[in-house]
């Protein structure tokens, strides 16, 4: 997915996540077409992205408490 687009908005504008789609949508879709291609169904190729995504999102979210718990540990005691 190479063709993804940088944002062009501020971080607090309410379009910000529809842009991101948008931004992603053309990578994402050739992304999608390349698995159906090789073999892979769209429900296979679908499901198996959404799966990816949340154990993704579970593992951003696993490095960000341990990245919290290393910093307590790492304040001066005293």
């Amino acid at each position: 997915m190479s063709d993804v687009f940088p944002p062009d908005i501020p971080r607090d504008d309410p379009d910000r996540f529809i842009r991101c789609q948008e931004a992603m949508h053309i990578g994402f879709a050739a992304f999608v077409d390349r698995a159906i291609a090789v073999g892979w169904s769209a429900d296979e190729v679908l499901t198996a992205i959404i799966e990816l995504a949340d154990n993704h999102a579970l593992t951003l979210a696993a490095n960000a408490d341990l990245d919290a718990a290393l910093d307590v540990l790492k304040r001066p005691r005293g």
